[in-house]
């Protein structure tokens, strides 16, 4: 008997993931980083697919990322990181007080909300105005040649905007 892929997901651990914009027509394959990031994992693999507004950093500098309301999810410190490499892809808490672009999705104040990351490019630095935002990394790129084409459609988030693009993250 041959099994479905939502069947095999719910019996098997997901071991990729698809990251990737849209409008813009690029993706990358990330390794789900169970080894060091479990709770994380599981708690992002039965949230997906997750496909919303993306946004580019002002502070962690190469770094593209989505909102997503809080569910259940209660935040457990993993692999934690305050200067993400590239290719990496991280679960940040976001607590009110925390700068909030135009159209972020509503935030519960008691909840607050969860910042899914994409770092494209070295020099990324997780402190800012408010303090330090750190989260755990829970997939990492596994082609270099992606890493860097995705790099480019990245940055052109930052120079062409950013407006009616949405960041991905689905299986793989």
């Amino acid at each position: 008997m041959e099994m479905t892929a939502k069947q095999t997901r719910s019996t098997k651990r997901l071991d990729f993931v698809n990251v990737g914009l849209r409008k813009r027509g690029v993706a990358i394959r990330l390794r789900m980083r169970w080894d060091r990031s479990p709770w994380t994992c599981d708690a992002i693999a039965k949230r997906l697919p997750i496909e919303s507004q993306v946004w580019h950093a002002k502070y962690a500098n190469n770094e593209v990322y989505t909102l997503i309301p809080v569910t259940r999810e209660v935040y457990r410190g993993e692999w934690r990181c305050l200067y993400p490499a590239p290719g990496d892809l991280m679960y940040l808490p976001i607590e009110s007080g925390f700068f909030m672009p135009p159209g972020a999705p509503p935030m519960d104040l008691s909840k607050g909300l969860i910042d899914v990351a994409y770092f494209y490019e070295r020099g990324s630095n997780l402190a800012g105005p408010t303090g330090t935002a750190l989260g755990n990394i829970f997939a990492t790129a596994v082609s270099i040649d992606d890493l860097d084409r995705m790099a480019a459609v990245c940055s052109d988030v930052w120079f062409s905007g950013a407006v009616g693009e949405k960041l991905y993250v689905e299986a793989a």
